[in-house]
């Protein structure tokens, strides 16, 4: 077979490069680590702890809350949350959100399956004729007292001032 003049030559000191590639020179190739030893990892990468400050509650803060005992069980929730700091708002703006516009509860009403809603929106929910807790369907009966949880108005009123402007 004819080659061109300098074709061999040519392919012979490519395939000289495609070897030098395969194989990484010193200074690229890796260390390989013993099995006994496990991974460092750089200081850059390592995860530092920020010190959170602790949400602190006034003694009245926590009378109200001592008296909303409808939601016990929803306060010990959020509680839980105290040492996180400003986390501790968001989890109570979680557990305390309305099922039907999605705000924190205002003038709120706790059902007797233990759900918080906004007395707007159940009024509305009834005039509907739907006679049903919002979030559960428990059946409240046509004729269901609407009675405002004033411990529990007054301590989100505390926690989140001004949430009731505009509504």
């Amino acid at each position: 077979m004819q080659y061109p003049a300098g074709y061999q030559k040519e392919k012979e000191n490519k395939n000289e490069v495609e070897e030098e590639a395969a194989t990484p020179s010193k200074a690229k190739r890796k260390r390989k680590s013993q099995g006994s030893e496990s991974p460092k990892t750089s200081p850059a990468k390592s995860l530092k702890k920020i010190k959170v400050e602790v949400y602190k509650l006034s003694h009245e803060q926590k009378t109200l809350i001592k008296n909303d005992e409808q939601n016990k069980k929803l306060w010990d929730e959020a509680m839980g949350s105290l040492s996180l700091g400003p986390k501790f708002l968001n989890k109570v703006e979680e557990v305390f959100l309305c099922i039907c516009c999605q705000e924190v509860v205002f003038q709120p009403i706790t059902t007797e399956c233990q759900h918080n809603v906004c007395r707007e929106c159940l009024q509305r929910s009834f005039r509907a004729e739907v006679y049903t807790c919002p979030a559960c369907r428990h059946d409240l009966g046509k004729n269901y007292p609407m009675s405002v949880n004033k411990p529990l108005q007054d301590i989100l009123t505390q926690l989140f001032p001004g949430y009731s402007n505009g509504r």
